[in-house]
């Protein structure tokens, strides 16, 4: 044992407001023309939105169901999110929420009509049209977030470029990526690997520790947040390379590289390694 580090609670509530993209969503007016259609999904899935809109049309399409595959493999492209969810099916319920502005309601209409999904494919992958406006903050823009349901005990791969990455109460193989995230894990088990580039990167987990193989956890550019309960047992690994690190944790050193911390939280278990290169490191104690 090296020694005992303590280190300050972490607030990065200014980064963490800026990547959201509910909170973005405050910039537009509600009362743009058709956000009768889009308020219930942009409280539910967050905004995606180009500039400021001048007119809005949104919808919730159900794709289908699929019979459980060894593998969910789902590519949310250059404007799409992608958000799975453990539940208690036996199945693969797939859905669209599909967001679009135009130069009127029935041009936005137009667009979201435009946009497909054949589950037949692999990646899954939602196939939207081209949109042409050379304006600055163009009025046109569609996007859609793929939203699955899946067994509990599944394997998953997914990844985004410039939209939120959400994944919760999966056990499994888990491998997912980010360009631009957000990437948020919530409750995931198993053998789970994540990544992001440039956006900020959450793990939020319950229970007394980690099922299944592990966690490796990367944010290029963060910030990384790992929040944990206070009585959570695991083997772990934190660090950022380039930025400040901090914790609500007292952490009893088993052993310090450079700018990564080893350590066993309560009685140990599976490994959990998150790590920031360029950004904070915040470890998070559930109240």
């Amino acid at each position: 044992m090296i020694g005992q580090l303590r280190i300050a609670p972490a607030i990065l509530a200014a980064a963490l407001t800026l990547s959201s993209s509910t909170a973005v969503a405050q910039r537009y007016d509600d009362d743009v023309d058709g956000a009768e259609t889009c308020r219930a999904i942009w409280r539910e899935f967050g905004r995606s939105m180009s500039g400021r809109p001048y007119a809005v049309f949104c919808e919730v399409r159900e794709v289908g169901t699929t019979p459980r595959g060894s593998l969910i493999d789902v590519d949310g492209g250059p404007r799409g999110g992608v958000r799975i969810t453990g539940t208690q099916r036996s199945d693969v319920r797939v859905r669209l929420v599909i967001q679009a502005q135009g130069e009127s309601v029935e041009d936005a209409r137009g667009l979201v009509r435009q946009v497909s999904m054949d589950l037949s494919t692999a990646p899954l992958r939602a196939s939207l049209p081209r949109v042409s406006d050379d304006r600055p903050r163009g009025r046109r823009f569609v996007a859609a977030t793929i939203v699955v349901d899946a067994p509990v005990e599944s394997n998953v791969t997914a990844r985004v470029e410039y939209a939120p990455l959400d994944i919760e109460n999966v056990k499994g193989r888990i491998d997912v990526s980010a360009e631009h995230g957000p990437l948020h894990l919530r409750d995931v088990g198993g053998d789970v690997r994540a990544r992001v580039a440039y956006g900020p990167l959450s793990v939020s987990l319950s229970g007394k520790q980690w099922q299944g193989t592990g966690l490796d956890a990367v944010a290029a550019h963060g910030p990384m947040t790992l929040s944990l309960p206070r009585d959570y047992g695991a083997e772990l690994e934190i660090g950022a390379e380039h930025g400040p690190m901090e914790s609500d944790f007292p952490l009893t050193l088993t052993r310090f590289d450079r700018s990564n911390i080893q350590t066993k939280l309560g009685a140990g278990g599976p490994r959990i390694r998150a790590i920031a290169q360029y950004g904070p490191m915040s470890l998070r104690m559930e109240r």
